[in-house]
């Protein structure tokens, strides 16, 4: 009662002081009530307000790359990883890669790697049941999590810091002691079935898949599950799997947050006593960029064309990668300010988004491609200005003011990746696991800053050819057909191309 009384009196004192500045306000004359708000206005416009954002100056920020090495440590079994203290909250995050992906999946079992990875968290575990281990990390608001790339496997786990002992615990039985359980793996089969019948329901992955066809044609990169192929999968074969996948190949770790770095070094040791055989990288040097067709058109009874255009690029590390990724800036990586987006998108207003891409592909060769949507009678043209775009880089290169744009943007983007301990062990990570020099992040910033217009436009000339590009095209081919293509891009006079629709989608070579 005493406690309330007293701030109800604050109360009373805050409001009748405010009352009373109002008055001392209201006494003074207009004119002094005049210049003191002039007087207030102008500092506050002098030291805080500038003309034009353009001109709002920025204190410099003092920040270059942060090592990997001082994170970076060997385990007993010859692991790699790399580990941060955090304390700034009561938790702690833990990645791994595992260097085991859908690419190595057996042409009559493709769907078995990403089956077997989402099994090990949903399949329970020798220790766990599944429905326990279920309830027993919803309790603890603990998250763990497996994802399977072409070339690795990710896992990710997040918990409180309390619960330290548990979470490894349960780490160490999903990623050497998975159980399986025959009911779990039906469970995900039917889920992985019901996805695989509506997978191609959308434009979008339709065009996705078409164009892995279209460029990879009889490769690992264009096979797709099927029914047959996930139903196909027998429990010997994701305990195989996961034999070789988790005792036979290298595995990355990255773990930041609030613990003793010495305490955590030593329990990665526990968990990770068996000896991890050093495998080196898969050799997919057989995978090739080499279309046999110039078209792929996917029927899709829609209004509207969904193309991506394609080039082939390099596999990484490749010297070239530093000027690529500066001319796909200019050309449409950049948003609405890029060359494609300023006049394909804002000039012409032939689409909502238009964006190209460099593919940075440590594993096969990436390619340079293109990729928009619009009207189904706006396509030929459409492609035309890109076409026009296209040769203007290659023959007349790029501006100054393009180039320091681009150069500016790349280099800036780069402290994103180091924003805090999780970000920076989890980035060293990846960049060793995939081959990167140790150095990697610290040259980077330079190679880009040194490019040239010379540069630029070499790499343009050496990947961008007209007569080379490969169409992935989804939409309604009768439409299609019909499109007066006039004097902008015609489809029909291309000969070599082939239609099919997203059902048949799936058993193309």
């Amino acid at each position: 009662m005493k406690k309330s009384f007293i701030i109800y009196l604050t109360v009373l004192a805050v409001i009748f002081g405010a009352f009373d500045l109002q008055a001392a306000g209201r006494r003074l004359p207009a004119e002094d009530k005049k210049d003191v708000i002039e007087e207030q206005s102008a500092k506050i416009t002098k030291s805080t307000i500038a003309d034009h954002p353009s001109l709002i100056v920025f204190d410099s920020l003092d920040w270059s790359v942060p090592l990997g090495d001082p994170y970076r440590t060997e385990l007993k079994n010859g692991m790699i990883a790399y580990v941060a203290v955090d304390s700034t909250l009561p938790l702690v995050t833990l990645s791994a890669l595992v260097r085991s992906g859908s690419l190595g999946d057996p042409n009559d079992k493709v769907g078995l790697g990403s089956l077997m990875t989402r099994l090990l968290r949903t399949g329970g575990t020798e220790q766990y049941n599944a429905d326990s281990l279920d309830a027993l990390i919803d309790m603890l608001a603990m998250s763990f999590g497996f994802s399977q790339a072409e070339a690795h496997i990710a896992f990710k786990a997040s918990f409180l810091s309390d619960f330290l002992d548990t979470a490894l615990n349960i780490t160490q039985q999903m990623f050497f002691h998975p159980a399986f359980q025959p009911d779990k793996i039906e469970k995900e089969k039917m889920i992985t079935v019901e996805n695989i019948r509506h997978r191609f329901v959308n434009p979008g992955p339709a065009l996705t898949a078409a164009y892995r066809k279209l460029m990879y044609p009889q490769n690992a990169p264009s096979r797709f599950s099927s029914t047959a192929s996930v139903q196909s999968v027998k429990r010997e074969d994701l305990i195989a799997l996961h034999k070789s996948a988790f005792t036979e190949r290298d595995i990355m770790i990255a773990v930041s947050g609030k613990f003793d770095r010495d305490d955590m070094i030593a329990r990665l040791n526990a968990i990770f006593a068996s000896p991890i055989n050093h495998s080196e990288r898969a050799d997919y040097s057989e995978i090739s960029i080499a279309p046999q067709v110039n078209a792929l058109v996917v029927h899709k009874p829609i209004d509207q064309v969904y193309v991506r255009m394609g080039l082939p690029l390099f596999k990484r590390p490749n010297d070239d990668f530093y000027a690529v990724s500066v001319m796909n800036l200019i050309l449409g990586g950049g948003g609405f300010t890029s060359r494609l987006g300023t006049r394909v998108r804002s000039d012409e207003g032939l689409t909502y988004s238009i964006h190209s891409s460099a593919e940075s592909n440590y594993t096969y060769p990436g390619t340079l491609f293109i990729n928009f949507f619009t009207k189904t009678e706006s396509y030929p043209k459409a492609i035309s200005i890109i076409h026009e775009i296209l040769e203007s880089i290659r023959t007349e290169g790029v501006t100054e003011s393009e180039l320091a744009h681009a150069k500016s943007s790349l280099i800036s983007e780069l402290p994103s990746s180091f924003r805090s301990p999780e970000d920076i062990v989890s980035t060293y990570a990846w960049s060793e696991f995939y081959g990167r020099a140790a150095d990697h992040y610290e040259k980077y910033p330079l190679e880009i800053a040194k490019l040239t217009l010379d540069d630029i436009k070499a790499a343009a000339q050496k990947y961008i050819n007209i007569g080379n590009i490969s169409y992935a095209i989804v939409g309604d081919t009768a439409a299609i057909r019909a499109t007066e293509a006039g004097k902008f891009f015609n489809l029909n006079t291309i000969e070599n191309k082939r239609v099919t629709s997203s059902d048949s989608l799936l058993f193309l070579p």
